[in-house]
């Protein structure tokens, strides 16, 4: 457990405190445009990672003894209220495979098509993969503010690409007045504070801008069957 609430504080410092993505205190993706991606669900991979989406848990005949057995406690009802739910949400695995026993980091994930073009909304869920306890808060814990962070996706066949917006690139077009959106800056990074409808709109804008993402990320599908 504790190994786990360490791996979540570094991945939520890493995301507030880098320049490499784009930050936002609200959802790209709302219940009304969640959708989900014919061929997105199944396990992914690249060198170094490995990227689990699961939308319905009976494709995964190995994750009730991966997860200790309890495979309902990672039901969608679990999720906070205010949260992206169930139906056309993604439960997503992270693992880095450069670890000699990876440590797993959970996600909600969820995805809305806009301008012909698919963006994968990412927000940390603070389960721990050993015991599946929601992580009880605590001083410290409580000074780790959650982002959203936004990212275009293609699936095609057995191949995922994942092409994470670059903060740079929007830091240019607010600096030189291009563009208005609601943002605030801390430590020299922009932090998108702006609604999901106008965050749909923005991105919706530049969602064909080659200048706005980082280098695609290339995963090859692994199946569903969790092998560890």
């Amino acid at each position: 457990m504790k190994r786990f609430r360490l791996l979540l504080i570094l991945i939520i410092l890493y995301l507030i405190q880098t320049g490499c993505f784009l930050k936002s205190v609200h959802p790209l993706v709302d219940e009304e445009s969640a959708t989900l991606v014919e061929g997105l669900e199944g396990i992914w991979e690249t060198d170094d990672q490995r990227w689990t989406f699961i939308n319905n848990v009976s494709n995964f005949p190995n994750l009730s003894e991966y997860l200790g057995g309890d495979v309902e406690a990672v039901d969608a009802e679990d999720l906070e209220e205010e949260e992206i739910i169930a139906e056309n949400a993604y439960m997503i695995f992270f693992e880095n495979l450069q670890d000699t026993s990876p440590d797993t980091a959970i996600f909600i994930g969820a995805v809305t098509e806009l301008n012909d073009a698919y963006f994968l909304d990412l927000f940390v869920f603070a389960k721990s993969i050993s015991e599946l306890d929601v992580i009880e808060s605590n001083f410290v814990e409580n000074h780790f503010f959650p982002v959203h962070t936004f990212s275009k996706i293609k699936v095609e066949e057995d191949l995922l690409s994942i092409e994470f917006f670059r903060t740079s690139f929007i830091e240019d077009l607010i600096r030189s007045n291009r563009i208005r959106i609601k943002h605030e800056k801390a430590d020299g990074t922009i932090l998108i504070t702006a609604s999901t409808n106008e965050l749909q709109k923005f991105v919706e804008k530049y969602a064909h801008e080659e200048d706005a993402f980082e280098d695609p990320m290339e995963f090859t599908f692994k199946g569903f069957r969790y092998v560890q």
